[in-house]
């Protein structure tokens, strides 16, 4: 059973925004490694709450969907939020502070397509299906290669299996999703993507000393 200790004494409540899903238990590790519990309810998937507390008086826990925290961070709703860096690199660092960077969900960005080399020549232009519209158009346009973005947010290696794009921009972490869908990765845009820490500038001025507390030592 975890108890509430007193701290030195914030201006406000910390706010920590951790995405729901798949890294929600390896971000709840990270955060229990550096001292901080959270309350039962969190664990319990019955309960439809979203705010919950921890064994600091001033710290809350708010559940999110990942792609909402980049948001919820830069208005002000959470001091801190968990974000995967290819969201960074889609929407931009602009409005947040990039506290740190985790191992926490390490992936990669690839191009991949039903045959083992893509002929660039061979068409005047693509058809790329990914939800990264803005990493995509960025790289191909320094590739002066032309292409078209069929924004989908799900399943997309099905998308060139029944033609609606001749190749796919997506995370790959295993590469097995790709070999199950008798897709080839091509090419890698960025092998260094993972969970990373962010801040919106008011909340680092304001409560700095104690998030590199968090982040550093541990509480």
């Amino acid at each position: 059973m975890w108890r509430k200790h007193k701290k030195k004494k914030m201006k406000s409540d910390l706010i920590i925004a951790c995405p729901k899903g798949r890294l929600e238990n390896k971000v709840v590790k990270y955060l229990s490694d550096r001292g901080l519990k959270l309350e039962n309810a969190f664990f319990d998937d019955e309960i439809r709450k979203l705010t919950f507390d921890t064994n600091f008086k001033n710290i809350k826990v708010i559940k999110l969907k990942p792609s909402d925290i980049r948001s919820y961070t830069i208005l002000g709703a959470a001091d801190m939020g968990f974000v995967g860096y290819d969201d960074i690199l889609e929407n931009s660092s602009e409005n947040i502070v990039l506290l740190q960077k985790t191992s926490i969900g390490k992936c990669r960005i690839s191009i991949a397509s039903d045959r083992k080399k893509i002929d660039f020549s061979e068409k005047k232009v693509f058809k790329v299906a990914t939800k990264f519209q803005n990493i995509s158009e960025r790289y191909f346009h320094d590739l002066n290669i032309q292409t078209e973005t069929i924004k989908l947010n799900g399943s997309i290696e099905l998308a060139v299996k029944y033609g609606v794009a001749d190749f796919i921009l997506d995370l790959v972490q295993s590469g097995q999703t790709l070999k199950d869908n008798q897709l080839y990765e091509n090419a890698i845009i960025n092998n260094d993507i993972s969970t990373v820490i962010i801040s919106s500038y008011y909340a680092y001025d304001t409560k700095k000393e104690f998030i590199k507390k968090l982040l550093t030592k541990g509480l």
